[in-house]
């Protein structure tokens, strides 16, 4: 307290940002100004989160390698992986070996125990090296093996160059899960594709010729993702890494937006409400036609035009808040331009130009911090939008539009969080400068102080 007494006794309560801070502090126990506090706070934490991104993210948003996708949020979960082979040789007769890629009942067929198929390229995409189980599954068909003939698989996970003894699988017309979980210390590296195979082979108790009908060959694991916050989106990258990042993509394009809005339509609003005549009327024109348009339909025809990115995204976003600014700034010059003190600077001789910067401007750009708040919000919510139709920023630059697009068709089939805190995110900030922008409205217009008083 004693603190913001001192800052207020430094800040003339006439200047431009005394206007502001005087009534922040003075009322910020009324309803107005805990509003303002809030969307202040939840502005400033969206600062913090874009610009140290990089130190609390977990994740990269962007670059592999990527975990399992759609995991839960607040979970490492166990990873199932049931894959069959995608590359063979030997010699089993009859059938291609390829028919021991499905459970179909159509099986690859040996009629001698000599025949040996090497199989390998099992997809597992293992991505961590926290792996709880690792085996292989054989359907063996009853109908096609004869009796006393079984089938045997010896495993290698370097690539070929060494086996293990050869496991053998008796049991037909099921099927049988071997598990290899102790066989050696299993990392990624010796389950990816290229190093795991399995050697099949035909083994007999009885004569060496006689048939052996195998349905299917498939490698299994079981591994653990890394822990989410926020889960994992549809291909694998962290929803929470996201959305921090998302945060700098949004504040980029809302503070070029308005920002540019800002320089472009407050000069415009002070000369032509202060001139008027022709210009002023050519003017309102224009931004009046402008205006009518709806806002998103706009920004998304001129991001057409401009093409994706986060600056060409802004620019688009600038054209809808232009005529906003034009608009208010000129209303309240109409007012200012008709006070005493404007009366009394033109009767003292004073320049139409510092009359304008220096009477009119000082007292009508207090009312733009609360357009600024309200538009900054309404930027936040059009440049999800048209990230959402595809005319945003490009894939994969992490934004929260982009996301909500990318995870929408999950929901369906029950992956919600890969969309939801995307736009929980959009939610919070809109929510937060609308805040803003209504308490500093409430705090800083004198006929709504009047009345609250």
């Amino acid at each position: 307290m004693p603190r913001l007494r001192r800052l207020l006794d430094v800040l003339p309560r006439h200047s431009i940002l005394g206007r502001l801070v005087h009534p922040l502090v003075e009322d910020r126990h009324t309803l107005a100004g805990r509003m303002a506090w809030i969307g202040i706070f939840i502005l400033l934490a969206f600062i913090f989160l874009a610009i140290f991104a990089g130190v609390i993210a977990p994740y990269d948003p962007v670059n592999p390698p990527w975990d399992e996708k759609d995991t839960p949020p607040w979970s490492n979960a166990a990873v199932p992986r049931n894959e069959s082979f995608q590359t063979w040789t030997g010699n089993w007769s009859f059938t291609s070996f390829r028919f021991a890629q499905r459970a179909d009942g159509v099986g690859a067929i040996s009629n001698g125990s000599d025949q040996v198929e090497e199989v390998w390229g099992f997809p597992l995409r293992v991505l961590r090296n926290d792996i709880v189980a690792v085996g292989f599954s054989a359907l063996v068909q009853s109908n096609g093996t004869d009796a006393g003939h079984y089938l045997t698989v010896g495993v290698s996970f370097d690539g070929g160059l060494t086996w293990s003894v050869p496991y053998e699988v008796r049991t037909t017309g099921a099927l049988v899960q071997v598990d290899l979980t102790n066989l050696t210390v299993w990392n990624p590296d010796k389950l990816a594709e290229s190093a795991l195979h399995f050697r099949i082979g035909h083994g007999s108790d009885a004569s060496p010729t006689g048939n052996l009908s195998v349905d299917y060959i498939g490698a299994t694991a079981v591994w653990r993702t890394y822990w989410h916050l926020m889960g994992t989106d549809p291909i694998g990258r962290d929803v929470f890494s996201r959305i921090l990042y998302g945060a700098r993509t949004s504040l980029a394009i809302m503070a070029i937006g308005v920002s540019v809005a800002l320089a472009v339509g407050f000069p415009l609003g002070l000369y032509s409400g202060y001139r008027g005549g022709n210009l002023d009327k050519t003017l309102v024109l224009i931004m009046d036609s402008l205006y009518s348009f709806p806002g998103l339909l706009f920004a998304g025809l001129i991001a057409v035009l401009l093409g994706k990115g986060v600056v060409n995204i802004g620019l688009a976003v600038t054209v809808i808040y232009v005529p906003l600014y034009f608009r208010v700034t000129r209303s309240q010059v109409l007012s200012a331009r008709e006070e005493l003190y404007v009366e009394a600077a033109r009767a003292v001789g004073a320049r139409p130009s510092r009359i304008v910067f220096r009477y009119i401007a000082m007292n009508v750009i207090v009312a733009i911090p609360v357009i600024f708040s309200l538009s900054a919000a309404d930027a936040i919510l059009t440049a999800a939008g048209l990230s959402y139709l595809g005319l945003g920023v490009e894939v994969p630059t992490p934004d929260w539009g982009l996301d909500l697009a990318g995870a929408s068709n999950r929901i369906g089939v029950g992956i919600w969080w890969s969309s939801f805190f995307p736009g929980l995110a959009i939610v919070i900030l809109t929510v937060g400068l609308s805040f803003l922008g209504e308490g500093l409205n409430d705090l800083v217009n004198p006929l709504l102080k009047k009345e609250r008083l």
